[in-house]
Formats: structure tokens, sequence, C-alpha cells
């Protein structure tokens, strides 16, 4: 309150048995107006509801009911991408060249992703009112930034596209989203999304679960670490992985081994640029 250039003694107290808490103290301070707060060691300036945007509150409120209402676990892991990185770097002026798109980590990711869930249907499901519902189809979705938010696109039946053709639907995707041509049709569905913060310096994060899905894989930077090989200490190109599950769907063991085929892919790279990898 003295901070807010108020007087607390003034108040009404909400909390209990009328006890002044924090939310009476900013309540008061936002009523008053900013002159009327302002101090000389801080001035606060509350925001106009004409600044809070309606996708804003929309993320506000969906990832409250998120949080509220999954319960999440997460699980971690380090993957060795010293060949994925080699791998992107030797595909990526010929595919540029040739298809018009430009190779990014994120492809290895969301095709990973795919051939995961294929491989694991247990992870390819959702909790509804009446229970678990599974998916036919790997549909993944990839979470994209806007300058006052993020929006989830999905990628329809991704396990069904090749590299090439999933790193096509990806460009596209977010060239639709950031110009705002995108409907609600491209936001719906799917079990697993990926959210992708590796051009920034972060090395590793956790997620909230999109609402309606079970599972959201948060991938932080590639950079030179400390790594065991053959017994050896030595320094590799790694990424950290962090999924964050709904434990209704999944519990520890189903979701660890969802998880280790993501790692397993990425540590064989070919076999995500091969046509039909896995089958």
């Amino acid at each position: 309150a003295a901070e807010l250039g108020g007087d607390a003694t003034r108040l009404p107290g909400s909390g209990r048995t009328g006890r002044i808490i924090e939310a009476d103290v900013l309540k008061a301070a936002a009523s008053q107006g900013t002159a009327a707060i302002a101090s000389p060691a801080l001035k606060v300036v509350p925001a106009s509801p004409g600044q809070v945007s309606i996708m804003r509150r929309n993320i506000a409120e969906r990832t409250a009911l998120s949080f509220s209402t999954i319960p999440h676990f997460y699980l971690r892991a380090e993957v060795d991408a010293t060949e994925l990185v080699k791998m992107r770097e030797h595909l990526l002026e010929r595919v540029e060249r040739e298809n018009g798109v430009r190779v990014t980590v994120t492809d290895f990711l969301l095709r990973a992703q795919a051939l995961a869930l294929r491989d694991f249907p247990a992870a390819n499901a959702v909790w509804q009112e009446n229970g678990i519902v599974r998916y036919a189809d790997a549909d993944v979705g990839l979470v994209v930034g806007l300058p006052d938010g993020l929006l989830i696109p999905v990628i329809r039946a991704a396990q069904n596209l090749s590299f090439v053709q999933l790193a096509q639907e990806r460009a596209r995707l977010i060239e639709v989203v950031r110009t705002g041509r995108f409907n609600a049709e491209m936001l719906a569905g799917g079990a697993t999304s990926l959210s992708n913060l590796g051009t920034t310096r972060t090395d590793e994060f956790a997620a909230v679960i999109a609402p309606h899905q079970s599972s959201m894989l948060a991938v932080g930077r590639a950079a030179p670490r400390p790594y065991v090989v053959d017994g050896r200490l030595e320094i590799r190109t790694t990424i950290r992985l962090c999924l964050s599950v709904d434990h209704r769907v999944m519990d520890g063991g189903p979701a660890a081994e969802f998880l280790g085929r993501i790692v397993e892919l990425l540590e064989a790279p070919q076999a995500l640029v091969d046509e039909g990898a896995g089958r």
C-alpha cells in the first residue's frame, strides 16, 4: 500500500475475519487511478480493458482452465542432437531449392512426434466426459507465437506425410496463422502439441497442456553440452525435452515409452527423413 501511495488502514478487508489482503490493496489502487496511486519510487499504470486483447483474455481463460482441470505430470529427457543438426544442414539447400521450404529443427520434432503417436496409440488419446477417446490419425499441434499471444494450428494426419510434405504444411500453417487467415477448424483436435523455444536462449521449460489435448512437448535450444558417449565424456549438441502429460489419459510408464520413442527417432534422423519411416 505504501508503494502504491495508499492508506491500508482505510481499506475494507476481504480476507478471513476481515483481514486486508494484497488483492484489496491492488483493487483500491486500480479504482483510484494512476495519479492517485503513483509514488516517487513506483509508477503503476493499470491496463484498461481495451489494452487487454481478445487473444490474451482467451489465453488466460484457456490456460487457467487447463491447469485447474488437467492433472499434469512431467517427464524430461536429453537428446543427442549432433546427427540431427548435421542432417538439417545436409538437407537445407537442396530441399529449399527443390521444394521451396526451409527445413527447421521443428520439422524433425513434429515428424518424431507423429511417428511416436503412430507407434504408441495410448498417447494418441484424450480425456472426455465419458472417459478416454482414442484418435485414428496422428494430428499434431504446433504452438505459433504472435505479437499479442499464441495459437496452436494442427497438422492433420501427420503420420501420413513425408518429411518434406510435413515441412511444407508446417510453413503453410505458420503463414496462415500469422496473416490472420485461419479458421476455428485449423485450431481444433489432436492429442498432443509441440512448443519449441529453440530459437531463444531457453535451455529447458515445462509447458501447459492445451485444453482438450493430453500432452505437450516443450523443447529448448540445441547447444553444446557435456554428454557421456560410450563411457567417455564428450561435448555434444543436445536438446532438452519436457513432456507434460495428462495423468487421466496416461500413467508414467506409457508416457515414458512415448517420450523414449521420440528421443530414439530424433537421435536417428535418417529414419525421419526416409519415406514411411519406421514402417
